[in-house]
């Protein structure tokens, strides 16, 4: 060591010589210029947004701050990313994490499982899965397996686990038209106790669909029971969402109470035309139970008509035993001529205003794919058939079921649903990735998000862009207990969108749906950038959010 060098620490230490004060760590990422609208439902504001790793950690005048990324928002609106209630992405995500048709939306997170859910499920469910559904066997058989592979695959956005209480219920009894014995249902009790351990954030029902359509009131009840001590949620596709949907409303209510638990109805809607101009009525109905201490809401998609697979035209007791049972019923003359008859005369089939009524969107045969993307009565006329005829040949030509769009909603019933403030937003559609873009989609898929953004706030003005933000973001968090998502405000994690309040817009439509929404330039997920200048980037920072025992939330990193 030199004499000087040794001279100079003397100084040092003796404290004439001034140390440079350190230098503040830059920022990762910072947003400047925006116009922030903050998730609450306050009026905008300008202001920066800084971000380190993966939470903000300021808002505010930051003029002269540093960041390894800067993104000029040029008066564009800020945002929280939009959480979506009601996605199918989790087929998706294994085939292509980038999952681009929710990206380009400004969904950052994806809660899914709609009565059914990826698990738990046993050996017969696995292999029952249908093919064109991802792109791997299912490997997995709990939910907590199934969250870990999601993980393996570092998905573009993060997604929040729902278990169905059609799992239990098929694994215990398969898909039969009975009741649970006493074991049985407590079997189906701890496959939902053993779901809500490694994470699910509540228990969800889709009563329409084989085999929930079989369950009564109580043993929804008590697997509800299950998910409440948990902290957990429901959300239901409730039984009925036409004639008989005051029945249907009161059997969800009872299960709040009874349970107790937070009720969730998925995609609020009336159908039929003799239901046309019900819903105020409904909101009123939903709003009496609000004031009476229940933790009731719904969400909707903002659409008229409605997406599911065909068999929703076929009678419930000729799907009992699944799709395979229906082909079945369907060789024996008797039986389809039966099948037929009742199809023929379901309030159904008149809802949606017949076979003008229903859209065929995808049928799992390609040497059918010409029929997709054509209405009933279009294929009905092209096989040389009737159109109830029609459906049970697409029956009986399918591994699976083909699915199809049904238009037998009211434009005036979807806005008062939608305007209403404890109303957020589901698309009740995945991103639609692989070979599936080659068929028919609705076009929920791509454009629920900025529809809400801008149809509804730019052109209908059915309510204001900061009450649009609410509802798609601190009210969808607030639904599934997203503590720390939702809000634009220093300590939430850092999943934020930029947009043109005056461009952003969905472009898909039913009868040709496969384009992304435009308006949206950058998403930011955890705080890094998967969409950039409008540019997918290819990063892949999206986690599974699961819920801790406590009732707050964790993620896995």
């Amino acid at each position: 060591m030199g004499a000087a060098f040794t001279a100079w620490l003397a100084l040092l230490a003796a404290g004439c010589i001034a140390t440079t004060p350190p230098v503040t760590p830059p920022y990762d990422l910072l947003i400047i210029n925006g116009r922030i609208v903050d998730g609450t439902g306050a009026p905008w504001f300008r202001a920066d947004v800084a971000v380190r790793g993966d939470t903000i950690v300021a808002v505010g005048d930051l003029t002269g701050a540093r960041a390894k990324i800067t993104i000029d928002a040029g008066d564009r609106v800020v945002a929280p990313g939009f959480i979506d209630l009601l996605g199918w992405s989790h087929n998706a995500v294994l085939i292509d994490p980038l999952l681009e048709g929710k990206v380009r939306q400004g969904v950052t997170t994806e809660a899914t499982g709609e009565g059914l859910s990826p698990g738990p499920i046993n050996d017969r469910m696995a292999a029952e899965r249908p093919a064109g559904q991802a792109s791997q066997t299912a490997d997995w058989r709990t939910l907590g397996e199934f969250m870990r592979v999601v993980e393996s695959r570092r998905p573009a956005i993060n997604f929040a686990f729902f278990v169905g209480a059609s799992n239990p219920r098929s694994m215990v009894l398969g898909e039969v038209d009975r009741d649970p014995t006493e074991e049985e249902m407590a079997e189906m009790e701890r496959i939902v106790e053993q779901a809500m351990r490694e994470g699910a954030i509540g228990l969800s029902t889709s009563l329409i669909y084989v085999p929930a359509v079989f369950s009564k009131t109580e043993e929804i009840v008590r697997l509800a029971r299950v998910a409440a001590r948990h902290g957990g949620v429901y959300f239901s596709h409730i039984r009925n969402e036409n004639d008989q949907i005051d029945e249907a409303l009161e059997e969800a209510f009872t299960i709040g109470r009874e349970a107790p638990i937070p009720v969730n109805i998925w995609h609020l809607k009336v159908g039929g035309e003799n239901n046309w101009g019900r819903m105020p009525a409904i909101i009123a109905k939903i709003e009496v139970e609000r004031a009476k201490g229940l933790d009731v809401a719904a969400n909707v998609y903002p659409y008229a008509a409605s997406s599911t697979g065909l068999t929703a035209l076929a009678p419930t007791w000729a799907l009992e035993g699944g799709y395979g049972a229906l082909l079945e019923r369907l060789r024996d003359p008797a039986q389809r001529a039966r099948i037929a008859a009742e199809m023929e005369e379901s309030a159904f089939y008149g809802r949606v205003g017949g076979a003008t009524g229903v859209l065929v969107t995808r049928i799992p045969n390609r040497d059918l794919a010409h029929l997709e993307r054509k209405r009933l009565t279009g294929i009905a006329e092209e096989l040389g058939v009737g159109p109830i005829e029609a459906v049970l040949r697409l029956y009986e030509a399918s591994p699976w079921s083909p699915s199809a769009i049904y238009f037998s909603m009211h434009e005036d019933d979807v806005q008062t649903a939608l305007r209403t403030p404890w109303v957020s937003v589901g698309a009740d559609s995945g991103a639609v990735v692989g070979e599936l873009r080659k068929a028919g989609a609705h076009p929920r898929a791509y454009g629920t998000f900025p529809r809400v953004v801008g149809h509804y706030v730019r052109n209908t003005r059915l309510f204001s862009l900061e009450e649009a933000v609410r509802k798609i973001t601190s009210q969808a968090a607030s639904r599934i207990n997203l503590l720390d998502r939702g809000i634009v405000r220093s300590g939430m994690k850092a999943d934020l969108v930029v947009f043109d309040p005056d461009t952003i817009r969905d472009v898909s439509t039913y009868e040709d749906p496969h384009h992304f929404s435009e308006g949206i330039s950058e998403v930011i997920v955890n705080g890094v950038p998967v969409l950039r200048n409008g540019t997918m980037t290819g990063k892949l920072p999206g986690r599974v959010l699961r819920r801790a025992a406590s009732g707050q939330r964790e993620v896995t990193r």
